[in-house]
């Protein structure tokens, strides 16, 4: 903190900017964090009737939209009942249809896009936060 000193006289205390973009560093840093701990946890899910857990790391992301496109072709195509093997974190082969790996599809990337969503409310705090100079406000911003 940096002394305010008016005719002489300290009045007052404020923050040194660097020091608070240090602060914002380190939060968005834990926020980053925090965001691929989420990715990594994955989602729990009920597939073909067991409970398992679907991952949702950045490598999983890619995988399941290549899944999701080509469940939504063969339903369109008429497929609806095209068997796909698919494991989950227990890494048990599970079979499902074109049908039931859509929705798995679409609830793993629901669940990737709520992690992302948390990650930029949470960064657009820490801007508005910055630019109004606000320590405190910084400070409680978490996960």
């Amino acid at each position: 903190m940096i002394p305010i000193i008016t005719d002489g006289a300290h009045v007052g205390w404020r923050f040194d900017n660097n020091a608070l973009e240090l602060l914002a560093a380190r939060k968005r840093a834990e926020i980053d964090k925090a965001r691929d701990q989420a990715f990594a946890a994955g989602l729990e899910y009920e597939i073909a009737g067991e409970p398992d857990v679907i991952q949702t790391r950045p490598q999983d992301q890619i995988n399941l939209l290549a899944l999701s496109a080509k469940a939504q072709r063969l339903i369109a195509a008429g497929q609806p009942d095209a068997v796909f093997t698919f494991r989950g974190l227990s890494n048990i082969n599970r079979e499902l249809t074109s049908v039931e790996m859509d929705e798995l599809a679409l609830a793993a990337l629901a669940h990737i896009e709520s992690i992302y969503q948390r990650s930029w409310d949470r960064k657009d705090a820490l801007a508005e936060a910055l630019e109004k100079d606000s320590r405190e406000a910084i400070e409680l911003i978490h996960w």
